[in-house]
């Protein structure tokens, strides 16, 4: 197919587009258990419309949640409630007193609660767990430090130093330069 051919068919399409442009649907998805969870947390069960269509579509996916298997539906409360405490507890609502008081509002017919509060002697094993891994971060960057060390003498030991790195870079230029030859042929 030439250039020309591709033209006039785009345009034959273009026309054709363009007449029955009120005859085609938008493209909404895969309906999937998954994308049903998704439209339920992005708030389409508020209006009835959309309620209804999400209803439809998902009606046939179950979904475990700590109350045994229910039907993915707006109507149904239990999912509806334990969706929105777990995405809460997922976005750090129990980091601070506001959402802590949300949490137990909203979610305790669900039975889901945030853990207790740390104590002080929590905060303080806490503190050691951070001072350790900050000393095991220096030893593995002296660590990293001593391997690039070594390759650096290996290097000298091998070519004297930055003539190593010279010859390896002729090395790669002849090979570009190789490639760039055959590729105009």
């Amino acid at each position: 197919m030439n250039i020309n051919q591709l033209l006039i068919f785009t345009l034959f399409l273009f026309i054709y587009v363009s007449i029955n442009k009120g005859t085609y649907e938008p493209f909404t998805g895969e309906v999937t258990q998954s994308s049903c969870v998704e439209r339920i947390l992005n708030y389409e069960c508020i209006d009835e419309d959309t309620k209804k269509k999400l209803n439809e579509d998902c009606d046939m996916f179950e979904l475990y949640i700590d109350s045994g298997v229910v039907n993915i539906s707006c109507d149904n409360k239990n999912l509806y409630d334990w969706l929105f405490c777990t995405k809460m507890l997922s976005e750090g609502a129990c980091e601070c007193s506001y959402g802590r008081k949300q949490v137990t509002g909203m979610c305790s017919d669900v039975n889901i609660t945030c853990p207790p509060e740390l104590q002080s002697k929590d905060l303080a094993i806490i503190d050691k767990i951070k001072e350790l891994q900050t000393e095991s971060n220096k030893c593995t960057k002296s660590k990293a430090t001593m391997s690039d060390w070594s390759l650096k003498t290996m290097m000298k030991s091998i070519g004297g130093g930055y003539l190593s790195y010279l010859w390896i870079f002729i090395v790669i230029a002849i090979i570009i330069v190789i490639f760039s030859f055959i590729k105009k042929k």
